[in-house]
Formats: C-alpha cells, structure tokens, sequence
C-alpha cells in the first residue's frame, strides 16, 4: 500500500509541475517603461516625495503626541501626593489670562 500511495504522490507533484508551468507561460510579462514616460515618472516622484513629507510630519505629531500623554500621566502621578520634579512648574498655579 506504500507504493501505491508513493506513486500517486509523485504523478500528482508532476501534474501539478506541468499546470504551474503552464500559468507562469500565461501570465503577461511586465509591461515596458515607454521612452516618453519621462512626465509621469517625474509627477510619480513628485507624489513619492509628498508622501514622504506627510509621513514625517505624522511621526512628529505622534512623538509630540506621546510626550504630551507622558507628561499628563506624570502629572496625574504627582496629584496624589507626591511631590513634583523640580524645575517644572505647576500648570494648575497659573493665574487665568
């Protein structure tokens, strides 16, 4: 009963060879970069470069973002009895404008 199961396995891994052979013929190829892309490589670049901008103005937001939250949990923190870090003054001392 191996060998039958042995041999079944192998007609089934050479079936399978053949139908991927077969797809990977297929499938188009990639398409050539015309010669007169050279605009619409520029406005891809153009966005690339948009993008890159607003993921860097999005990392600092989030970092300003996180010290803001570590600061407001510090501040909690030293509410409830502890005292404060020296050289930070207390936002609730302040007078209203």
């Amino acid at each position: 009963m191996s060998v039958f199961v042995f041999i079944i396995i192998i007609v089934g891994l050479v079936t399978f060879g053949e139908v991927a052979s077969k797809w990977f013929e297929r499938r188009p190829s990639r398409p050539e970069v015309a010669p007169g892309s050279d605009e619409e490589i520029a406005r891809l670049r153009e966005h690339v470069a948009l993008l890159a901008n607003q993921v860097d103005r999005l990392s600092e937001e989030q970092l300003f973002m996180t010290r803001l939250l570590e600061t407001s949990a510090r501040g909690q923190e030293t509410s409830s009895g502890e005292p404060r870090p020296k050289g930070r003054p207390d936002s609730r001392l302040r007078e209203p404008i």
